[in-house]
């Protein structure tokens, strides 16, 4: 019989015992659980925190490398076009050369032809007649003048080589001529000497008139 009670008193603890293990087996379980979740959480924000850091620095020396590169490849560039472009005047400044000066003798041919025209074969007029203007016309011929007999007075505008095209001033004073629109007026210009002695005559009136303000403004006293 007391063997029996000591078994069954045993057997109870036992299974107090166990339970009690497994309470705080489960109760161990769940603060694991719980703290394994925590510092997965931290885990996973350290590694979130971590990653922008990384990006934010990464972008950094990306955004540094770039406009390195992109200064090194505008100084390359920049360098490139220099040389480029100093070959080019090498290249070109005797082209340059010979074609100003085709132009310069171009242009001097154009003005002596100017001059000579009237003294050219082809010219129908008498050169005696012939008055050189240059702009905005060449020549002005007064025809018949030298023979005591003016029959009519022509504008002509020189055009040699290829250049047949009249400049837009040319193209006017042509217009207004075939217009009729000319006309003759006389323009009288008084001498120097006249001229001289009527500004003497207003210089000494009005020397004299300052003088008698001054007079009337500084009456004698006795």
């Amino acid at each position: 019989m007391h063997y029996n009670t000591a078994m069954w008193w045993f057997l109870i603890g036992l299974a107090v015992g166990i339970v009690i293990l497994l309470f705080f087996r489960l109760a161990f379980e769940r603060d694991l659980e719980r703290t394994r979740r925590e510092l997965y959480q931290q885990y996973e924000n350290q590694l979130r925190e971590n990653q922008l850091r990384a990006e934010a620095y990464w972008k950094a020396q990306f955004e540094d490398w770039k406009s390195r590169e992109i200064e090194t490849l505008k100084q390359s560039i920049d360098q490139q076009y220099k040389a480029a472009l100093e070959q080019w005047k090498l290249e070109v400044e005797e082209e340059i050369r010979q074609d100003a000066t085709k132009r310069s003798k171009s242009v001097m041919l154009g003005q002596i032809t100017e001059h000579l025209v009237p003294f050219l074969p082809d010219f129908k007029y008498n050169p005696k007649d012939a008055r050189f203007l240059g702009t905005p016309v060449d020549l002005i011929v007064f025809d018949g003048l030298s023979d005591g007999q003016l029959k009519q007075v022509v504008f002509i505008e020189v055009k040699s080589g290829s250049s047949k095209q009249l400049t837009q001033r040319e193209r006017q004073v042509r217009d207004i001529i075939l217009d009729k629109h000319v006309c003759w007026e006389l323009f009288y210009q008084p001498s120097t000497e006249l001229l001289t002695q009527e500004n003497q005559i207003t210089f000494d009136i009005d020397i004299f008139s300052d003088t008698d303000n001054d007079a009337g403004e500084n009456p004698t006293e006795l």
